[in-house]
C-alpha cells in the first residue's frame, strides 16, 4: 500500500514537473515574438506561477522516486537508469533554471516595469536572451529522457545509449538557440518597387 502511495506522489510530481516545463517553453517561445509590451506581459503572465510550481513538483517528484526505490526491492539505487535519473533531477534544478533562473526574472521584472507601446531595446534583448531560450530547450528534452528511463527502466548500455542521444539533442538545441537568424539570400535587394519621382537607373546599351 505504501508503494502505492508513493508511486501515486511520484506521477502527480512528474505530471506537474512536465507541465511546467512545457508551460516554461511556451512562454519564452511567446515572449521572443512579441513586439509590443502588452503582448509581453500576456506572454509570461501564467509562467509566474513557476518559481513555485517548479520546486514543489520537483520536491514532490524527487521525494516520492528516492523512498519508491528504497521501499520496493524491485528497484535498486546502484540501477543505471537510477542514477542517471537522480543526475537528470539535480541537473534540471542546478542547471535549467528556467523561469527561475536570473535571465527569466530580470525579464519579469522588467516588463512589469516598462511602459505601454512597442517593446524597448533593453527588453527585446531580454526577450531573445540564447541562455533563457537554450535552458528551456535543455530542460524539455531531459525531462522526456527521465520520462523514457523511468518507463522503459534500461539497463547500462541502453541508459548510455539514451545519454548520448538526450546529449546530442541537447547540443542541437544550444546551437540553434545561440545561433542568430540569417536573412534569406536576395531579400530586400532589388525587389523594392520604384517610388515615385525616383530616376530608373539606366541599363548600359549593349555594344
Amino acid at each position: 500500500m505504501i508503494d502505492a502511495w508513493l508511486l501515486f506522489g511520484h506521477v502527480i510530481g512528474t505530471v506537474v514537473l512536465v507541465a511546467g516545463i512545457g508551460l516554461e517553453v511556451y512562454a519564452v517561445t511567446a515572449a521572443s515574438r512579441a513586439t509590443t509590451v502588452a503582448e509581453l506581459r500576456l506572454a509570461v503572465r501564467a509562467a509566474r506561477a513557476l518559481p513555485v510550481q517548479m520546486p514543489l513538483a520537483t520536491l514532490l517528484m524527487t521525494g516520492c522516486g528516492l523512498a519508491l526505490v528504497a521501499h520496493d526491492p524491485d528497484f535498486h539505487f546502484g540501477d543505471a537508469w537510477v542514477v542517471a535519473a537522480i543526475g537528470i533531477v539535480v541537473g534540471i534544478s542546478v542547471v535549467g533554471g528556467g523561469f527561475s533562473g536570473r535571465p527569466a526574472t530580470r525579464l519579469l521584472d522588467a516588463a512589469n516595469a516598462a511602459p505601454e507601446g512597442p517593446l524597448p531595446p533593453h527588453l527585446a534583448t531580454l526577450v531573445r536572451d540564447p541562455v533563457l531560450l537554450a535552458s528551456a530547450r535543455i530542460t524539455a528534452i531531459t525531462a522526456t529522457w527521465a520520462i523514457w528511463l523511468m518507463s522503459i527502466r534500461p539497463h547500462a548500455t541502453g541508459t548510455l545509449i539514451s545519454l548520448a542521444a538526450a546529449t546530442l539533442l541537447s547540443t542541437i538545441a544550444i546551437a540553434a538557440s545561440t545561433t542568430p537568424a540569417r536573412p534569406t539570400v536576395g531579400t530586400d535587394v532589388g525587389t523594392e518597387a520604384p517610388k515615385p519621382g525616383d530616376t530608373p537607373s539606366r541599363t548600359p546599351n549593349a555594344a
